[in-house]
C-alpha cells in the first residue's frame, strides 16, 4: 500500500496495524490547517488570511517489524511556522523540523521488547476508534502532529532583533555603594575589641 504526494491526501484516520503489515508511506506536502494545534500557534503573514498557504512537509511510513511483531511508525516532518517574536513582537519565521521512530504498542509489556532508547506510543483507548468491523483506527495526522510539536518553541524570537517592546533599562551609577553584611559584623567586632 503506497501513496504518492500527487496521487491522495495524507489519511488522517488508519488502522496502524494492518497498514503496516501491508506497508504504507506517503510524501508530499499537507496544509499546516491540518495539523491544529501548531496551526493556532502561527501568526498569519499580512495579506494572507490564513494557514491554509503554509505547509508541513511530511514524508512517512509504516511497517511492521517481523521479528519482533511490532508496528513501526518513521517519518520527517518541516515546516517553516511564522510566529511573534516574543522579544520584538514582529513576525518571525520559525524552523519547525523533526525526525519520527516511533513503536505503536498496545500493552505495556510490549515495552520490554524493545532496545532501551526507542521511542514508543501505547496506543489508549482514547486515541483507537473503532471503525468499520471494529477495526482499530488511530488518528495519523494526530500522531505526528504530537511529535512535531516537541519542536515548537516555547517562545519564539529572532537570532538578533530590536526590543523594541520591552522596557529600557537605564545604565546603573558606576559607584553604587551596596550594603554589605560583613561590614557590620566588622564594625561591631571592631567595637568588641575597644
Amino acid at each position: 500500500m503506497h501513496a504518492s504526494s500527487s496521487a491522495s491526501q495524507l489519511p488522517s484516520r488508519i488502522e496502524p496495524f494492518k497498514w503496516a503489515e501491508q506497508g504504507f508511506s506517503w510524501s508530499g506536502l499537507v496544509p499546516l490547517s491540518r495539523f491544529a494545534r501548531i496551526a493556532s500557534e502561527a501568526t498569519v503573514p499580512a495579506g494572507q488570511s490564513d494557514t491554509d498557504a503554509l505547509t508541513v512537509q511530511v514524508d512517512c511510513r509504516l511497517y511492521m517489524d517481523e521479528y519482533q511483531r511490532i508496528a513501526w511508525l518513521d517519518g520527517t516532518l518541516v515546516a517553516i511556522v511564522p510566529m511573534t517574536c516574543q522579544r520584538c513582537l514582529e513576525l518571525v519565521e520559525v524552523p519547525v523540523a523533526t525526525e519520527v521512530h516511533l513503536a505503536l504498542l498496545t500493552a505495556e509489556k510490549q515495552i520490554a521488547r524493545l532496545d532501551e532508547d526507542a521511542d514508543f506510543v501505547i496506543l489508549s483507548e482514547e486515541q483507537v476508534v473503532h471503525g468499520v468491523d471494529d477495526a482499530q483506527m488511530i488518528d495519523l495526522i494526530e500522531l505526528l502532529e504530537d511529535e512535531l510539536l516537541l519542536s515548537v518553541p516555547i517562545s519564539p524570537r529572532h537570532d538578533e532583533c530590536e526590543n523594541r517592546h520591552q522596557p529600557v533599562v537605564e545604565d546603573e551609577p558606576e559607584q553604587i555603594k551596596r550594603d554589605n553584611p560583613f561590614e557590620a559584623l566588622a564594625n561591631l567586632k571592631g567595637k568588641l575589641d575597644s
